[in-house]
């Protein structure tokens, strides 16, 4: 199974075992620093230079702001998954996603933490440690694309690198207006569209109209053929079939940018029986975070309008 797969089972699990840990005395950490709480911004003097990061989409946009984390859970996992900003090999491992070494963090001696909502179990631990700012990407109801704007605005405001967040959501609107100006151009992407990641031979994942792909697409005036539900992060799991309800939709694959199509979907006579797939409308694009930051919604569009437009083989 591929290491994408897995993520949102593993948090399921990981947050299971806090809530065990939190309870045990073995896992109480002495006092490091006071508790903090609230916005980090009330809790720190100066901007913050060594920072922790315990996300690997959030990474991507500290990077992307000019800032090399001095911690990061499972860097190897970051550079597997996107790896786009590159993280420097020197960036020291802090552990599990969620379960975090501990010693690790009060050695490395951080000014700021930063966490998702995934991570609230551990909030209270990890202010003992250093300050700790928790960003919210994905909130249901949310448009993911709008509001991973406005949380990158606000890591930038805690970073104290509020000017780097405004030239790279600048360059952002560039690179998606000037590929939704080569779509128009040349007719590519009249059709709906499925965005979807092949899980099995049964089973995709589909990328709905409030995710952060969705917003791309909106942005690029594609139409999502997917109306389906989909999680908080805009995200649904689904069998083959129900790909069928757009027989006009066109399709692509995130995360395949070569013509092989894994054997247990090519095998697949439900696969092979939709539209898009036996009307020769099925398209690929190399890897992309689907709850990434800025730079992960660049190369999203880059890739999209590149395979809509002929310019990916």
């Amino acid at each position: 199974m591929r290491i994408a797969d897995t993520i949102d089972s593993g948090r399921r699990r990981a947050l299971a075992r806090l809530a065990a840990c939190m309870a045990a005395p073995a896992c109480l950490l002495p006092p490091w620093h006071a508790a903090f709480a609230g916005d980090v911004a009330h809790a720190t003097v100066g901007a913050p230079r060594r920072i922790v990061v315990l996300d690997w989409d959030l990474t991507e946009i500290v990077l992307s702001l000019g800032l090399v984390p001095v911690g990061v859970a499972r860097p190897v996992w970051y550079t597997q998954l996107d790896g786009d900003p590159p993280l420097p090999s020197g960036v020291v491992d802090t552990g599990l996603l969620y379960q975090p070494n501990f010693e690790v963090l009060q050695r490395l001696a951080p000014d700021l933490i930063v966490i998702t909502a995934w991570h609230a179990m551990l909030r209270p631990m990890l202010e003992r440690i250093a300050p700790t700012l928790t960003i919210t990407m994905f909130t249901p109801g949310v448009d993911a694309y709008t509001n991973m704007r406005a949380q990158t605005r606000h890591l930038a405001g805690a970073l104290g690198r509020a000017q780097q967040a405004e030239a790279l959501l600048s360059r952002l609107d560039d690179v998606v207006a000037a590929n939704a100006k080569r779509l128009q151009a040349t007719g590519g992407g009249q059709r709906p569209l499925y965005a979807v990641r092949p899980i099995d031979a049964r089973h995709v994942t589909v990328y709905g109209p409030q995710g952060l792909f969705g917003g791309v697409m909106r942005e690029l005036a594609l139409t999502n053929a997917w109306q389906g539900g989909a999680d908080g992060q805009g995200i649904a799991e689904t069998d083959v079939a129900a790909l069928a309800q757009r027989p006009d939709a066109s399709a692509v694959l995130v995360g395949m940018p070569s013509r092989t199509i894994p054997p247990e979907l090519a095998q697949s006579p439900l696969w092979r029986a939709l539209p898009f797939v036996k009307d020769g409308r099925l398209y690929r694009i190399g890897k992309a975070s689907a709850t990434g930051g800025p730079v992960s919604a660049m190369r999203f569009a880059t890739q999209l309008a590149d395979a809509l437009t002929g310019a990916m083989s």
